[in-house]
């Protein structure tokens, strides 16, 4: 598909965003802290550049970013999330840590069709994830959210957008 002046193979695009989730805050990435506090992970192959920068801990908004070729490359596609921790149990330390390893791996669950944050829905022990969206991988919004079966209640959820951005 043409992005302007530039030829990207969307499947492959799909592909690489998958493989730098993995390997970025779903996985075992080196998460790298940046000088105004917030962090970032990175993952590059090929002419794709990819940056998840997210600042903040029971509630962190962020953004996902592709570019082509290195870090100053033109955008091409991007996603952008806020949310977290349901207020009422910020300070809950403990169920903030098992709701956080429980997300990431969730979201190490990303499919290709759909390579936005976690599958439709995915349980483990106590906790069970959701995600709904509107729209396709060129252009798409939707929220997820985690359950406590102990608690009863909605513990985390997060609203998310983006998709291709087209370069002049």
């Amino acid at each position: 598909m043409r992005l302007g002046k530039l030829e990207v193979n969307l499947e492959e695009l799909q592909r690489f965003i998958v493989k730098a989730k993995k390997k970025g805050y779903a996985g075992s990435g080196e998460k790298i802290r940046l000088a105004d506090g917030s962090k970032i992970f990175i993952f590059q192959e090929g002419n794709l550049h990819y940056a998840d920068n997210y600042s903040g801990s029971e509630q962190a908004p962020g953004f996902e970013l592709v570019r082509w070729q290195n870090e100053k490359g033109p955008w091409i596609w991007l996603m952008s999330y806020s949310g977290g921790m349901n207020p009422r149990f910020f300070g809950d330390e403990d169920l903030s840590k098992e709701t956080f390893e429980f997300l990431k791996k969730a979201l190490s669950q990303v499919s290709i069709k759909n390579p936005f944050r976690g599958p439709p829905n995915y349980e483990i022990g106590d906790f069970s994830y959701a995600m709904n969206f509107v729209g396709d991988f060129k252009r798409f919004s939707g929220k997820e959210q985690i359950l406590d079966k102990r608690l009863k209640t909605e513990v985390f959820s997060q609203n998310f957008n983006g998709g291709l951005a087209i370069p002049k």
